[in-house]
């Protein structure tokens, strides 16, 4: 590994030249400060070669590259020693990247500030990583504090070719439909809504549990945006002034206990 803070070594993996070419430039432009690129693969085979050469930061990852992908290849070369970023055309993986902790998921075409982000995302974990190593942290420990700072805030959502990059904070509320959900969030002030083909229990493991609770079997909410508690024979929470949701009665005491608990509610 690098050892300066200011210089991280990344390498693209990417079966498509032209692709690793545009990031390449990207990068350069936009992110090139404090980054080094050591090396292209087009394939994971090369991709295997460069790691071992060069011991990489961290991988700017494509995740299909037949006839193994990014999830495959980083499965047989495990446990891996450096971070990732994948980017990709293909959303319906965002879930399963962001379990294996990645830094984040970025969607094709580029965006330049989804980019910058991921990258300010990166130095930070890696510079935090080798702090940490450097003061005798143990592995145990760091693994748990980088987890901690490393989570993801924010959701990739995309239907009919439109993208939405959520912030965490701005989602009111997921509700399952069948094994698709229906994500409801803000942005500029006002609701929107989009159908993702990811279930329920999907983004309640992705979600943090500090900010969402499973209030019922069709739903998961933003603890943030509860506004008013109606105590009936029926328990409801309204969220954000807007929606009236059901909370199952067994699950009620211990809605009320994690939102007072958090400070989300005190009514």
């Amino acid at each position: 590994m690098n050892s300066a803070l200011t210089d991280i070594g990344v390498v693209i993996v990417d079966d498509e030249t032209g692709a690793c070419e545009n990031l390449k430039n990207l990068l350069a432009e936009y992110c090139g400060d404090g980054l080094n690129l050591l090396g292209i693969a087009n394939s994971t085979r090369e991709a295997e070669v460069l790691v071992e050469k060069l011991a990489p930061d961290a991988l700017f990852l494509d995740i299909e590259m037949p006839p193994e992908n990014a999830f495959q290849f980083l499965e047989r070369i495990s446990p891996v020693n450096f971070e990732v970023v994948f980017v990709t055309a293909y959303d319906e993986y965002a879930i399963r990247a962001f379990k294996l902790n990645a830094v984040d998921y970025i969607l094709k075409p580029i965006s330049i500030t989804e980019l910058i982000d991921a990258t300010r995302k990166l130095r930070e974990r890696i510079e935090y990583k080798r702090l940490s190593s450097a003061n005798g942290t143990s592995f145990a420990d760091m693994g748990r504090q980088m987890a901690a700072k490393g989570k993801l805030q924010k959701l990739t959502l995309k239907d009919a070719g439109n993208i939405e990059v959520v912030d965490f904070k701005n989602i009111l509320f997921f509700e399952a439909q069948g094994s698709y959900s229906r994500v409801m969030f803000l942005k500029n002030d006002t609701v929107r809504e989009k159908i993702m083909s990811t279930s329920l229990s999907d983004y309640e493991e992705l979600m943090p549990a500090d900010l969402f609770y499973r209030i019922h079997k069709s739903f998961l909410i933003n603890c943030q945006h509860v506004r008013n508690i109606i105590r009936d024979d029926v328990g409801q929470v309204v969220i954000n002034n807007d929606f009236t949701l059901p909370v199952s009665r067994r699950r009620f005491g211990a809605l009320m206990e994690f939102l007072k608990n958090n400070d989300y509610y005190n009514g």
